[in-house]
């Protein structure tokens, strides 16, 4: 006999129901960690649409088509699960309706300071019919920038020169719990999403960070300023569950929306912990495929010191080339890589990183590589862990990379 516990890898996946199936032992106590989201419908297409049509704080996507010339919708890379397809189709409905033409619309993917995506992956996030009908470009942090002003400390602070010299500016994108910007979404899509490597890492390399937190922090402070300086931007943020799925929704002004998505991500994302601590914690990492380390970071406050964390991530791309915190050699990457001897040391025993596609470049981006242990099947799974023997205390967590633990 054991328990069982099914836990969705289903981003970017052409099956929407692939699932990893853990099988744990009967004499373990474990604890499950869902996230009310879980528990709650996914939106239909109507209530989205309905929230969409009525933003907080700025005009109807229709009204600003019906007074402007050039229509950008943005949206976000694979490195979150927002199934932006479904959001971007009803956006372009409002600009058609508002009267934009179609050949005056293009889409725009906030990258960041991440790799490119190609058509295929234009279709995983969109959908076949977009891609063929738009014009779709990717950001590139290094070049076609334009300067929209400067920061509190007086760096110039560019932006996508496509989006700036769009008078219609949309975004669609999703808000979670974040280790750095404490919430994700609102301004974000934009700063870092379409700015310049230099703007970008500025703000970051000051490390005014507040993990896990609705208090804006000076990171958060500073994506707002920012934003504000490329106005009227109209901001779409769902809340998922861990299937992917669209639970709540807030369009509108990009800090009055924020705020209200932000507390919705509270109720819905938030998880609150059981007494005591773990032997081992398995933590999916679903919706942030490719940015699993935020995974192990909520794992970790979970665990017992020298306990061991499963990392359940079967991501056939690997994690995602950073140009600022990624490995570009041996012994020296982007600007805000630390050297391995530098980053600070946790009290993780192992990492055990459960994926059929193992490569050494995922392991050194998971902050203590000399911790990682890939095993690409369930049985090394569980052969690693009979180290600790029977009557094991842990927990399951249904996805670390868009959950939190709330403080009592």
């Amino acid at each position: 006999m054991s328990q069982t516990y099914r836990l969705w890898q289903n981003a970017w996946r052409d099956d929407p129901l692939a699932s990893v199936t853990l099988e744990l032992p009967d004499d373990w106590t474990v604890t499950e960690y869902r996230m009310p989201a879980d528990d709650h419908r996914p939106l239909t297409g109507e209530e989205l649409a309905a929230r969409i049509r009525n933003p907080v704080g700025m005009p109807s996507i229709r009204e600003l088509a019906a007074s402007g010339r050039e229509a950008v919708v943005v949206f976000d890379d694979l490195s979150r699960g927002t199934p932006a397809g479904m959001l971007v189709r009803l956006v372009i409905e409002e600009l058609l309706a508002g009267g934009l033409g179609r050949e005056h619309i293009r889409l725009l993917c906030a990258l960041g300071n991440h790799a490119p995506l190609t058509r295929a992956d234009f279709v995983q996030k969109l959908g076949e019919e977009l891609v063929e009908q738009f014009p779709i470009y990717n950001h590139n942090p290094y070049e076609n920038l334009v300067s929209v002003g400067t920061d509190r400390f007086g760096n110039e602070v560019l932006v996508n020169r496509e989006f700036m010299r769009c008078d219609v500016r949309i975004g669609v994108g999703s808000v979670s719990p974040h280790p750095m910007n404490g919430f994700g979404g609102g301004g974000k899509l934009i700063f870092p999403g379409l700015a310049g490597i230099r703007t970008t890492y500025a703000n970051h390399s000051r490390r005014e960070f507040r993990p896990f937190s609705p208090e804006p922090c000076g990171l958060r402070r500073d994506i707002e300023a920012m934003t504000g300086m490329v106005m009227p931007f109209f901001k779409i943020d769902a809340v998922l569950n861990s299937r992917l799925e669209i639970v709540e929704l807030r369009a509108g002004e990009h800090r009055q929306e924020h705020r209200q998505a932000v507390a919705l991500s509270q109720a819905l994302n938030g998880m609150r912990r059981a007494e005591g601590a773990r032997d081992v914690v398995f933590v999916n990492a679903n919706a942030k495929y490719n940015e699993a380390l935020i995974a192990i970071r909520v794992a970790a406050m979970d665990l017992k010191p020298g306990g061991d964390i499963v990392l359940i991530n079967h991501c056939p791309a690997g994690q995602v080339v950073h140009y600022l915190y990624s490995a570009f050699g041996s012994d020296y990457g982007g600007g805000c890589w630390q050297p391995y001897d530098k980053r600070p040391r946790s009290e993780i025993g192992r990492i055990i990183y459960y994926t059929p596609y193992p490569d050494v470049a995922s392991r050194m981006g998971l902050s203590e590589p000399d911790k990682v242990v890939f095993a690409k099947t369930w049985d090394q799974v569980m052969s690693l862990l009979g180290t600790h023997g029977p009557g094991v205390r842990a927990s399951v967590i249904s996805d670390g990379t868009i959950s939190y633990f709330q403080s009592s």
